[in-house]
């Protein structure tokens, strides 16, 4: 299955990389790895991870608060959202 990210997933994961940067160096190098192993799990188990909508799943990215939520769409992953598990729950629901 391949995998998409919406523009708006694009930006949330960009901006979590760049704050993870300024913390402690290579930070957002380990943040990438969990993020990578998280889709990984996805590509291959695509329903493994809890149902969170309709049509999304969620998946915990481990270590980092964040979630990915995504849907599959015929042979497409697409992320919808590289989702902050601290802030406005349910911002992306009309990605």
């Amino acid at each position: 299955m391949k995998v998409k990210f919406l523009e708006p997933a694009v930006i949330e994961y960009q901006e979590a990389i760049d704050f993870y940067k300024l913390q402690t160096e290579g930070l957002e190098k380990r943040f990438i790895s969990e993020i990578d192993k998280s889709i990984s799990i996805i590509q291959n188990y695509p329903e493994s991870f809890p149902e969170y909508t309709n049509h999304t799943r969620k998946a915990v990215v481990n270590i980092f608060p964040y979630n990915l939520i995504y849907s599959v769409v015929n042979e497409d992953i697409i992320i919808l959202a590289v989702a902050h598990q601290h802030r406005k729950p349910n911002y992306w629901t009309n990605r």
